[in-house]
């Protein structure tokens, strides 16, 4: 068992202490170009996620922008009448 002072890594305890050295350079020969078709994998996942998300925006913001304007379109009658009626009350007055 560990006595809470070493860090452990797959069960063996670890030395902090311990200097790695120098990065390994026969592993930069092992790099790869990216391929055409992961690229194009991975654009139209990006893509697939945007569109859903635009079309879940859009989903939700319709109806209320749709509530909003009958809203004004209904207080925007109400104050017509009032000022028709107000009109006429003035017509009467004069």
């Amino acid at each position: 068992m560990s006595n809470g002072t070493a860090p452990m890594h797959d069960g063996e305890e670890v030395d902090p202490e311990v200097d790695p050295g120098e990065p390994v350079t026969e592993l930069a020969a092992f790099e790869h170009d990216v391929s055409a078709r992961l690229m194009s994998r991975i654009r139209h996942a990006i893509q697939r996620r945007t569109t859903t998300a635009h079309l879940t925006s859009f989903a939700f913001h319709l109806p209320l922008l749709l509530l909003k304007e009958f809203w004004l379109v209904m207080m925007g009658q109400f104050d017509s009448k009032k000022v028709e009626k107000d009109a006429r009350n003035e017509g009467k007055a004069s």
